[in-house]
């Protein structure tokens, strides 16, 4: 099984949590911004990263599609979904939700069963903590943001079982 990675363009930040969502290791283009200490990281960076750590572009900028064709992926139009829809098409990705394949969203960092809730009560709302037994958390010291499989997931996926159905 080929493993995908993606290093998606600045423009597409909500993407890019998308697909940690679904457990694609994906750099955000804005988190190389400390990396080479330039705001917004310069086209050719973003290339040479890609190419250094063997992740394809995403981006709707043509011309920089068109420097790196042979692994890019060029969207068009507007909104996620059609974004989705657009790397499904081209790249047969697959759009199958699972927490214990999700990355976190926030870094891209795997996650994490928690095994004992009582660890995470301070950090979700006390309604999450009551409604919810099964918790994943970022391994990632400085980030380890907190997350279940709550109703914006079958939100998501409600949306990706209609889009491919149309």
């Amino acid at each position: 099984m080929v493993v995908m990675k993606f290093l998606v363009d600045a423009m597409l930040g909500k993407l890019a949590r998308f697909l940690r969502i679904f457990g694609y290791d994906t750099v955000y283009a804005n988190d190389l911004i400390e990396y080479y200490n330039i705001n917004p990281v310069p086209d050719n960076s973003l290339k040479k990263y890609a190419q250094s750590t063997n992740r394809t572009v995403i981006t709707k900028d043509l011309p920089f599609y068109k420097d790196i064709t042979d692994n890019a992926i060029l969207l068009e139009g507007e909104g996620v979904y059609s974004y989705l829809n657009q790397l499904k098409q081209k790249l047969k990705l697959q759009l199958i939700f699972n927490i214990k394949n999700a990355r976190c969203s926030t870094c891209n960092s795997p996650l994490q069963e928690v095994t004992n809730k009582i660890l995470i009560k301070n950090l979700v709302k006390r309604k999450t903590f009551l409604n919810y037994n099964e918790f994943f958390q970022c391994v990632n010291p400085s980030c380890r943001k907190v997350f279940w499989n709550g109703p914006h997931i079958a939100d998501i996926n409600k949306k990706i079982q209609n889009m491919a159905e149309n």
